[in-house]
């Protein structure tokens, strides 16, 4: 045999080029998953939270899962996050049993909180959005209160964090009032409408079976629509269909803004076709997307009838100093499958090139809109983590072992810088933290809430806040992170130690009292120290204190407002008693009263520099009630000067001296409005007084104030103006309490401010930075019953409510809750109502001039059967029921809202007839507000009422009119208040038959249920008394009547005042010196 033939090198060669090309295929195939193995985990923990998993689909939150996945997220348990077990929300076991994984504690475990969808899951399917269908068939969804705290809590950390929300986060089956917490969270306010894209109207099956029942059930129609158009519906009851007359070609687009293309790096997408929310922003939130509606003029029509818009937005960003949160509007994370290869890295850029052509609308979207926002999102959130605070810029003076920051010197507080200790002038605002619906003592709780304020008033140019007792762990939080993020504009504190009131046998003195107070103390030193830990207590805060911010108080104040009977009873059941402390002590003038004041802030001083080795300046709150000089008019109308409320007794600081371990010194702070009590505007001398614009009896109180206060710096803590509708008090300078218009408010406390620095003092505060509506005067309290439900309104009349920089205000809503086709010469009839007032909007066939042609509107509150039923004594024309309240339009000086005897509040009666009557009388409102005193001399001062029935005419956007005719629609609103409603959530209406000579008590007055307010009018003409409209025709048996619209969360919005830029530009002053 011969030895086997060699293969040829050719074949050879060919074998060997054959591997390596498989061997490169295989590699080239392979790389991109090696490139994944090899590439480094996304920093950003991530927690996951689904309540929409029905039978263990976790459609809702597929993409999202994809994304992690392929971005190598760490979930906050476990290394890599799985389809049907990496998240938070709605579990189901091996036999079918659904069980919950509650949101933890996050605090501490996560980075970036994804809320991917919260409608839950049902017994009967297709339930819809409405709320009491939803409800009743509810297994499990919606967010709850606890959720909300663990996502606050989240937010409130120091950590850098994120939270991003998707589509119905606000809707069924969450509580309207966990919504509303979180709309603030979120900074996005929902408008109760949802919609989704439908390619085939007429088909069954595209549009759900509950859309079609409730079309046909709302308008009585049968269900015909065809082609493709969009469905919307309301939370209500209300929907809306836009068919193919109504929409355009190119669908619901979503356009990015400027922003929205920083974060993601696209613009325009193609369109949407999913769900999506109708939103809005709230305070600063910013707008990243915008949808646009494609519709014909036929479709906005539609849309506008439902006060609806076809743009708004479509994603929503909300920035603090340290948190993001996004608001999604739309189910954008849901996929109906999983897409694949999410381990072949550079897949996300091969997908975003793929034509439009070849992916369909859902598949586009999430390629090319969804993924970049979700890498921009991450991406941002990444770079946040990397953000630190920088450490506080201030300079602390040491003395003896003691550390300051702040001291009083001559007439002013100083505080200690680079360049030593330097004057300091205070121009600053009180914070009342009562948002609406909540008391005073329902805090916040929100850093975000805290730092957004504190940013708004120092962008003002303030330099000083001041809070009047101590507040939740998160406002010291804020405080911290404004100040170190804020260098050049820091905001120092003055921080209230407020006393309880009403103590015990009006005693300040008593043991219990005494050392209530001083446990008090001992809490606030050791929280603005951060070292206090504070169990749940009632009526104040609590809870872990572990930000220090002494460095930036400025002085600690001690008491409150003291009631006049109660400094005599203390100083009467303690005679002789005084007080001798190392920081400070009475004199021999000192009376029991100023001791115990005294005693408090030796107590604040002894115990900061005993524990925390610091001391500041320490304040006596006083007001004029309390002042030691003697107001020669404080008299009754004979002349007589006994038991007066103000001047009756006296706290005076110049009684306390200073011990020998004071080194931060004393000041007082005293509330100073220009408005009360009468004798600023009435003791004569203060009517010399005047400043370059002229008489000014504010400055003339300040002046002699300031004469008998020689020892110590004075700083007016409290004084302001306050806006609304009602006026408590008259000043004859016009600086009423209350009624103000924005800018006369503005211009008003810049004049005051003024007189303050010119008459020597250390500064002033203004009161107050917003409107809180737990708030009340002595014109309104009365009449808001119940009581603990007045938080749930706004009293546009109180003064007291509208003090603020930052108005909290109502919302009209944009559709009507009523419209009547009345035809004629008035062709329609729109009635609303919000949380503030009544809305009529009267739309005639052409312009209409009221002194030729009057207009009558009869209200009847309630008792169809009671009342008046003739518009006027000279009027032959009759409402279909009984009325409280004409309101008169006559012209634009002249219109009135008048109302029948037996019910006119001002004379302090509060029932209306117990039958009908046929009179035509009606009468005006006049309400006492200053009583009639007497000068010493004996000269009269004669009493002062406000006109409440007049009507001012004028443009009704940040004013205090009440009408307006705009072309040929006249619009009225009505301020609750003023038509005896005393609790508009719940329709109560005042119905008291007693006998009052005076304004009654808190909730001293019986009230009614109103079965709804019964609307009617005329018009006539004014010289001839002819009939020219009447609604309902006269004799006919037809009204109409209002429903009430019951609520337990109120709607409001954040408005910064036109008061705002006037302070800010007289604060400008100072800064720039």
């Amino acid at each position: 045999m011969g030895k086997p033939k060699k293969p040829p090198v050719k074949r050879k060669k060919k074998v060997i080029v054959f591997f390596c090309i498989l061997f490169v295929a295989l590699i080239l195939v392979c790389l991109p998953m090696i490139r994944f193995v090899l590439k480094p985990n996304l920093p950003v923990v991530t927690a996951v939270y689904d309540k929409t998993v029905p039978n263990g689909k976790v459609r809702e939150h597929t993409g999202l899962f994809w994304f992690l996945k392929q971005k190598k997220v760490i979930p906050v348990e476990g290394k890599t996050f799985a389809y049907s077990d990496s998240y938070y929300g709605l579990h189901w076991d091996s036999n079918g049993k659904y069980y919950e994984k509650p949101l933890p504690f996050l605090s501490e475990k996560a980075d970036l909180l994804y809320i991917a969808d919260t409608y839950g899951i049902y017994r009967k399917e297709q339930v819809g959005i409405v709320p009491d269908v939803a409800v009743s068939n509810l297994i499990y969804g919606g967010l709850t209160q606890t959720d909300v705290h663990s996502i606050r809590d989240f937010l409130n950390t120091d950590r850098a964090n994120t939270v991003v929300a998707e589509y119905n986060t606000f809707g069924t089956p969450t509580h309207p009032s966990v919504r509303a917490q979180m709309e603030s969270l979120l900074q996005t306010k929902w408008s109760g409408w949802v919609g989704h894209y439908v390619k085939d109207l007429a088909e069954e099956g595209v549009t759900v079976e509950w859309e079609r029942n409730r079309y046909e059930k709302t308008t009585g129609r049968t269900w015909d629509f065809t082609g493709n158009g969009y469905v919307l519906v309301n939370e209500e009851s209300d929907i809306l269909i836009l068919d193919e007359n109504d929409v355009g070609k190119k669908g619901n687009e979503l356009t990015f803004t400027a922003k929205g293309t920083e974060l993601t790096g696209i613009s325009v997408t193609g369109p949407y076709q999913g769900l999506f929310d109708v939103v809005s922003t709230l305070s600063d939130a910013e707008t990243l997307a915008y949808y646009s509606l494609d519709v014909t003029d036929n479709g906005l029509a539609k849309l506008k009838a439902k006060g609806l818009a076809p743009v708004f937005p479509a994603i929503i960003r909300n920035e603090t100093a340290f948190h993001t949160t996004y608001y999604l509007g739309g189910n954008y994370a849901a996929l109906n499958y999983k897409p694949r290869f999410y381990f072949w890295e550079g897949v996300l850029a091969r997908m975003q090139k793929v034509p439009d052509t070849k992916l369909d609308s859902s598949d586009s979207f999430y390629w090319k809109t969804y993924i970049p926002l979700l890498n921009g999102i991450y991406k941002e959130a990444e770079q946040r983590k990397q953000v630190t605070l920088p450490n506080p810029k201030v300079e602390i003076y040491q003395q003896d072992g003691v550390s300051l920051v702040s001291r009083t010197k001559g007439k002013l507080l100083q505080v200690y810088s680079t360049e030593g200790w330097k004057d300091f002038f205070i121009r600053g605002v009180n914070i009342g933290i009562a948002l609406p619906g909540r008391w005073y003592t329902e805090f916040p709780a929100d850093k975000a809430v805290y730092y957004r304020f504190l940013e708004q008033i120092g962008a003002m140019k303030a330099n000083t806040i001041r809070i009047y007792t101590l507040l939740d762990p998160q406002f010291y939080q804020a405080l911290d992170v404004y100040n170190r993020l804020h260098p050049e504009q820091m905001l120092y504190l003055l921080q209230e130690i407020w006393p309880e009131e009403e103590p015990a046998g009006n005693d300040y003195l008593s043991e219990e009292y005494r050392i209530s107070y001083q446990q008090e103390i001992r809490y606030v030193v050791d929280a603005i120290h951060g070292k206090a830990s504070i169990a749940e207590r009632r009526g104040r805060a609590f809870g872990e204190y572990r930000v220090d911010v002494s460095p930036y108080v400025l002085g600690l104040l001690v008491g409150r407002e003291l009631e006049p009977q109660e400094v005599e009873a203390t100083d009467l059941l303690n005679k002789g008693h005084s007080f001798h402390g190392d920081y400070l002590f009475t004199n021999e003038l000192g009376t029991p009263t100023e001791a115990w004041l005294a005693e408090s802030a030796d107590y604040a001083l002894s115990y900061q520099e005993q524990t925390y080795g610091w001391q500041n300046p320490v304040a006596i709150v006083n007001w004029p009630t309390l002042d030691a000089l003697d107001h020669p008019s404080e008299r009754e109308a004979n002349g007589v000067k006994k038991n007066e409320y103000n001047d009756r007794t006296t706290v005076d600081i110049n009684h306390i001296e200073l011990g020998k371990k004071m080194k931060g010194g004393l000041f007082g702070a005293y509330h100073i409005y220009p408005n009360y009590p009468d004798f600023m505007n009435n003791d004569p001398q203060y009517s010399l007084y005047s400043d370059e614009l002229g008489r000014f009896r504010y400055g003339g109180y300040l002046q002699e104030f300031m004469a008998i206060h020689t020892k110590y710096p004075a700083l007016v803590a409290e004084f302001g103006l306050a806006t609304g509708m009602g006026n408590a008090h008259m000043s004859p300078d016009g600086y009423n309490h209350g009624g103000m218009t924005e800018q006369e408010q503005g211009e008003g406390i810049v004049r005051m401010f003024e007189a303050i620095e010119h008459e020597g003092y250390a500064g002033g505060v203004i009161f107050e930075w917003m409107d809180e509506w737990a708030k009340k005067t002595w014109v309104t309290e009365p009449y808001m019953i119940p009581y603990d439900r007045k938080i749930l309104w706004h009293n546009a009349v109180d003064p007291e409510q509208n003090y603020g920089i930052l108005a909290m205000e109502s919302v009209k809503p944009k559709v009507p809750d009523l419209i009547v086709k009345t035809g004629g010469e008035i062709e329609q009839m729109e009635v609303s109502m919000d949380v503030s007032y009544l809305y009529l909007d009267l739309t005639f066939s052409k312009p209409v001039d009221l002194n030729k042609e009057h207009l009558y509107l009869g209200l009847d509150t309630y008792g169809r059967a009671r009342g008046e039923t003739r518009y006027g004594k000279a009027l032959m024309f009759h409402a279909p029921s009984g009325m409280e309240y004409l309101v008169s339009l006559t012209g634009k000086d002249t219109s009135r809202l008048l109302v029948i005897p037996p019910y006119n509040y001002a004379s302090y009666r509060y029932a209306s007839y117990e039958g009908v009557v046929d009179s035509g009388i009606f009468e005006p409102m006049q309400k006492l507000i200053n009583k009639e005193r007497a000068q010493e001399v004996g000269t009269p001062i004669a009493s002062v009422y406000e006109d409440t029935s007049a009507l001012g005419y004028g443009s009704l956007e940040k004013s205090n009119n009440l009408w307006n005719m705009e072309g040929n629609v006249l619009s009225v609103r009505i301020p609750w208040t003023r038509i005896n409603v005393s609790d508009p959530s719940r329709g109560r209406v005042l119905d008291d038959t007693g006998k009052y000579n005076t304004d009654p008590l808190k909730d001293q007055l019986a009230t009614t249920l109103s079965e709804g307010i019964g609307i009617s009018f005329v018009l006539v003409d004014a010289s001839s008394g002819v009939l020219l409209a009447s609604f309902p025709e006269q004799d006919s048996p037809t009204e109409i009547v209002f429903p009430w619209k019951n609520w337990d969360e109120p709607e409001f919005k954040q408005r910064l005042k036109d008061s705002y830029p006037i302070i800010q530009k007289y604060f400008e002053r100072f800064s720039a010196k």
